[in-house]
């Protein structure tokens, strides 16, 4: 059985087992000593028995002595049968009513009686030590659980021993740790919420003044091109308002990790072809020209919708701090261990300073634009990172930036 592999069971019946070695040397001791006591007084009876008849007939002596020490027993024995019923002194007789024992009966009694006492004792006090072992277990469980629901640190006594105890101990530990965890994930949540709430009220405020700004100007008794300016202007802050609730939400989602990310294999050539079809009139504007190399094979494991996504962000965030006519080249390779793209411009840099900070969200450096938010590039980070990747900057004053996204190899 199970449950006799048990180190508290086993221990118990260790014990048990040493009582009951105990108990039958003891026994054995106490039945030693009651017939020493019976044999004492049998000796001292015959030497009685001995002293009267020779002190009358010393003739008999050698007789009596063959007799006495059971030389030979079956002698005249009827006869002394015969003699000792006429005083009722026979086989029959009681313990109680034959002399030795009835005069030793108490000393045997009291022996038996302190043997009783001692297998008692022992199974008590064996009893009573498990029992409180087993009392401070659950005392000790019962207050790291109290002290845990409180909040406060509570070091549990003999959390590594051995058996279903220890295995208990180790499971509430556990228990708790994961509780503990998710009440912090819960707390943190809830601040994302509420910052999230609050950089959105803080992120529309400004359009939204605009917006009651124009609107209050609309009742004024304006010539007809005014109002179609104002129009544009008003539907210019509800685009932005737009892009910028869709934007927030986006981030919101990627940054609680709620959004499943597909897992398909993405041609990185056709990926970034993907990135730069929507900023293709931009870069014609500005007369950027765009190289791209690589190895038209490269692939990683990934969402390519999502990765177009972060792309864009980053080949936008180059075009606008890229002077007319600069350059903009994207290189990418595989190998057994990841995949990189690295986009390069030769624009007017990041400050130094603002390089630990730019994939911060809301967060606009120095050479931002007024009309930055500061949400594509935290994005981007979020995007890649959800897809076992990474990203780094490097960038000099006036000497360009470079993006490096590295995609690591999924293996299974």
């Amino acid at each position: 059985m199970r449950i006799l592999s048990n180190p508290e069971v086993k221990k118990y019946n260790l014990n048990i087992f040493l009582i009951f070695i105990a108990s039958i040397i003891i026994m054995l001791f106490v039945n030693i000593m009651s017939l020493n006591i019976i044999k004492d007084n049998i000796v001292i009876n015959n030497q009685s028995i001995v002293g009267n008849i020779l002190s009358k007939h010393p003739e008999l002596e050698d007789e009596i002595v063959d007799i006495i020490t059971q030389s030979n027993t079956n002698q005249n024995v009827e006869l002394g049968k015969e003699v000792l019923e006429k005083y009722n002194y026979k086989s029959s007789i009681t313990l109680k009513e034959e002399p030795i024992i009835k005069n030793n009966f108490s000393k045997i009694l009291k022996l038996n009686f302190a043997f009783i006492i001692f297998i008692f004792i022992s199974f008590a006090i064996l009893s009573f030590s498990f029992f409180i072992d087993l009392y401070n277990d659950i005392k000790d469980m019962t207050d790291y659980v109290y002290h845990s629901s409180e909040g406060r640190e509570y070091q549990m006594k003999n959390k590594n021993q051995e058996g279903q105890m220890g295995l208990l101990k180790t499971e509430l530990m556990k228990m708790t740790t994961v509780l503990k965890e998710k009440v912090a994930l819960l707390h943190s949540e809830k601040i994302f919420l509420n910052d999230t709430i609050s950089d959105i009220s803080h992120q529309l405020k400004t359009p939204m003044t605009s917006l009651m700004l124009l609107t209050d100007l609309m009742y004024n008794d304006l010539d007809k091109e005014k109002k179609i300016e104002f129009l544009d202007r008003i539907n210019a802050q509800l685009s932005r308002m737009d892009w910028l609730i869709k934007s927030m939400l986006k981030l919101s989602k990627l940054e609680a990790k709620v959004i499943d990310f597909k897992t398909e294999k993405v041609n990185i050539n056709e990926l970034i072809r993907r990135s730069i079809s929507p900023l293709s009139v931009p870069m014609e504007l500005k007369n950027i020209s765009l190289n791209i190399n690589g190895d038209k094979e490269a692939s990683y494991i990934g969402d390519i919708e999502w990765s177009s996504e972060a792309l864009g962000n980053i080949i936008k965030n180059c075009i606008e701090h890229t002077k007319e006519g600069g350059n903009l080249n994207i290189s990418y390779e595989e190998n057994p261990i990841y995949s990189e793209i690295v986009i390069k411009d030769n624009g007017e840099g990041i400050d130094k300073d603002d390089i630990p900070n730019i994939f911060k969200r809301f967060y606009k450096g120095k050479n931002s634009k007024s009309d930055s938010v500061g949400i594509g590039l935290a994005m981007a980070k979020s995007i890649i990172e959800s897809q076992n990747g990474d990203i780094y900057v490097k960038s000099e004053k006036n000497m360009g930036t470079e993006f490096h996204i590295t995609f690591h190899k999924r293996y299974n």
